[in-house]
């Protein structure tokens, strides 16, 4: 369902469950802003304060009436994305359980531990990045209802 290459090395140290994180092989803060710059460039996509994540996490919403994917493409609300702050770099989205089952065995995250979200490490390179990038625009696409719709 969602084809990644495998991740390198050995997986980084999460705490949670609440809070959830990433606490080591932290995103430098260069690819952090540039995987939020891509993020918040979706069409239709807003800011606002997150109604799940820690103070100071960076959350994308789809307004009312844009899309059609289901509650569970959603964290609350219209919430479907947000990333932790520098210190962490790694965010919460959404994914359909195939989706995040290729995730996880591919070594890219871990779901959470109470919560229907799927942990994603920070990149660490740019070319992770574009492996988190495309993780990202698929919760996006699952968001809006567009999976069948390549």
């Amino acid at each position: 369902m969602l084809t990644l290459t495998p991740r390198e090395g050995a997986a980084p140290k999460v705490f949670g469950p609440a809070p959830h994180g990433q606490g080591s092989q932290i995103s430098p803060i260069m690819l952090q802003e540039e995987l939020w710059g891509r993020m918040r460039a979706l069409p239709y996509v807003y800011m606002a304060p997150t109604l799940v994540s820690v103070p100071h996490a960076r959350s994308l919403f789809l307004p009312e009436g844009v899309g059609t994917g289901p509650a569970e493409a959603f964290q609350r609300g219209r919430e479907w994305a947000h990333i932790h702050p520098h210190h962490d770099g790694s965010l919460h989205l959404t994914l359909p359980k195939e989706a995040e089952e290729d995730v996880i065995s591919a070594g890219w995250g871990v779901h959470h531990p109470v919560q229907a979200v799927t942990l994603v490490y920070g990149p660490r390179t740019y070319a992770e990045l574009e492996t988190v990038w495309k993780i990202i625009q698929f919760s996006y696409r699952y968001a809006v209802g567009a999976l069948n719709s390549r």
